[in-house]
């Protein structure tokens, strides 16, 4: 049967509530990224709504990524695994789980993030109504960090090319995480045997035993459609009124302006370097204008360069309202791209790379600008024209604040996508998959 890829907003609301388990192998608070922000806006909303959620995380020694959260502090019901390392194994830690969300009684399951053992864990829980989150290329590339290569996509995925990547991806990783250079993926690497033959074969029958997934753009979907019966793309949120809107300052000619890049920074797929490349061309032939980063650094670098570190979330807040520019540099294609929302939030204008789901946030000329993958030329090109236009840096950064708060509130993105995807579980229950 040919898998159909679903806009949740086309879907009626179901009446009632639900109680829904979250399972999530990698969530953290104060979180680690984008996706543990996600989740809990999510998780906080349902609730809100009338829903009973809870949610099951875990946590492993020396994993600095997983699990770290203080379970009472969270607004919604969680649970926290804390587990030895003879409890994190392919078959005891689904079990497990599998016994902790069987007490709670849930109507539906959301398995959120994790990589190696997700398909395990999704196994586990097939006889209830399983949606799968998705909050990186997964299924195109289990460790998206392999994919970009060469400020390129490779052009392999796993429903096409399933040897090709498991050698890749899963043989290529092995001496990576054995020797150190991985260590958060370790663990799970070996836990999950996700070096042996059979490990996409289990994968994908444990996919098929789901009820859905869900994505965050429509590259994300064809990505999945292979795997699933039905696909629900659904762009994250933002915490729109929690970022103060201020008109882009409109300086004297002269003056510097300041050209903002936030979030991580330090990895190279966030594209740093093409900024900075863009910068060493627009300092060719000016010199009003300053780019700050948050990313240390610990050699000295051009005068127009100014690395800012690691900042918490109230200051990077204070940077959007001193900024005139936000640039989104991104390598690597951004499943969703809370920064560009954020920013525009702000009010500030923003120049993003065409990709992912930068491409469906920012809309060229309208909110700001796009330009191709790594092409410090282009992007050069449209921050000359921003610099020199204060009237279009203003334009833009109102159109940017209008467009966060149709599109991206949480409360417009759980009004909009959510209700159908619980219809949709609700209508699963009983299912042959979930029997």
């Amino acid at each position: 049967m040919r898998p159909i890829v679903h806009n949740a907003r086309e879907d009626l609301t179901p009446e009632g509530t639900m109680r829904i388990a979250c399972v999530d192998l990698l969530f953290s608070w104060p979180p680690h990224g984008g996706a543990d922000v996600d989740l809990f806006h999510v998780l906080r909303g349902l609730s809100n709504l009338g829903h009973e959620v809870k949610l099951f995380g875990l946590s492993t020694p020396d994993a600095w990524e997983r699990g770290r959260f203080e379970a009472t502090a969270l607004p919604f019901p969680a649970h926290h695994l804390d587990l030895s390392p003879r409890d994190f194994h392919h078959r005891r830690l689904p079990a497990r789980i599998r016994g902790l969300v069987d007490a709670f009684q849930p109507d539906a399951v959301l398995v959120a993030d994790g990589f190696f053992m997700k398909p395990y864990v999704i196994a586990a829980l097939s006889d209830y109504p399983v949606a799968v989150r998705y909050y990186a290329h997964e299924l195109a590339c289990h460790r998206s960090i392999l994919r970009y290569r060469d400020n390129a996509p490779c052009p392999d995925e796993y429903a096409r090319t399933p040897d090709v990547c498991r050698k890749c991806a899963l043989e290529g990783l092995r001496p990576l995480v054995q020797n150190g250079i991985v260590t958060s993926w370790t663990e799970e690497y070996r836990a999950a045997r996700a070096f042996a033959p059979g490990y996409f074969q289990m994968q994908e029958a444990a996919l098929r035993q789901a009820a859905c997934a869900i994505v965050s753009n429509p590259g994300m979907a064809a990505e999945a459609a292979p795997y699933f019966e039905k696909v629900f793309v659904v762009p994250g949120g933002a915490d729109v009124t929690s970022f103060k809107y201020s008109q882009v300052p409109q300086r004297a000619k002269e003056d510097r302006k300041i050209i903002l890049m936030t979030g991580r920074g330090e990895d190279p797929a966030k594209g740093a370097s093409v900024l900075l490349e863009a910068g060493e061309r627009l300092a060719r032939k000016r010199s009003d204008f300053e780019i700050h980063i948050t990313m240390p650094c610990e050699t000295p670098g051009p005068d127009w360069f100014r690395p800012l570190g690691w900042l918490s979330q109230k200051r990077i807040r204070q940077h959007y309202e001193k900024s005139d520019i936000v640039v989104v540099p991104s390598l690597w294609e951004e499943p969703f791209g809370l920064v560009a929302v954020e920013a525009m939030a702000s009010g500030r204008p923003v120049c993003a790379s065409r990709v992912g789901g930068l491409q469906d946030i920012v809309k060229h000329w309208e909110t700001g600008m796009l330009f191709d993958r790594a092409d410090s030329a282009a992007l050069a090109e449209v921050l000359n024209t921003l610099l020199d236009d204060g009237a279009l840096r203003l334009l833009l950064g109102e159109a940017g604040r209008r467009r966060a708060e149709a599109h991206y509130a949480w409360p417009q993105v759980l009004k909009k996508y959510y209700p159908p995807i619980l219809s949709y579980l609700e209508s699963r229950k009983g299912s042959p998959a979930c029997a």
